[in-house]
């Protein structure tokens, strides 16, 4: 995958091409499946919290603020986000603003707009957070072209 990732092979050009994407769907067939990238919960604290920032991810409540709010301790809801989601609250966090990133890119929103409403002070900030959480920039996601095999 790296290979790929590497040479931005979006489409088998050479027979070694498609031999290699052979061997990563064979791959891809026999690996473990993995739960969603953004996990979600029905537990009856963490629900709430989950929703409303799904609806609103620019809200920057701490983890500390929702457990007042919901009556519980910050503790108890670090707990229940790794128990229920298998992440920390800030990690969840980061991947919802990381999805609802990606789709305001492919809608062609600018990348200083999208960082504005996930609630980043600074373009450069979210660039930085989106770089660490996915490994390339807004701006070469954005000018992928991602092509049917």
């Amino acid at each position: 995958m790296e290979h790929l990732r590497e040479h931005a092979l979006a489409q088998p050009r050479t027979s070694a091409e498609r031999r290699l994407f052979r061997v990563l769907i064979d791959q891809l067939a026999l690996a473990p499946a993995h739960g969603s990238y953004l996990p979600m919960s029905d537990d009856p604290l963490l629900q709430p919290v989950l929703t409303a920032l799904e609806q609103h991810p620019e809200d920057e409540r701490s983890l500390a603020e929702w457990a007042r709010e919901l009556h519980t301790t910050e503790r108890t809801l670090e707990r229940r986000c790794q128990q229920h989601l298998g992440l920390s609250f800030s990690e969840w966090r980061q991947r919802l603003r990381v999805v609802k990133a990606l789709a305001m890119l492919e809608q062609g929103h600018a990348v200083e707009a999208i960082a504005l409403d996930l609630g980043y002070s600074s373009a450069s900030a979210f660039i930085a957070m989106f770089r660490r959480m996915t490994g390339t920039t807004p701006d070469k996601v954005r000018g992928q072209a991602f092509v049917a095999p």
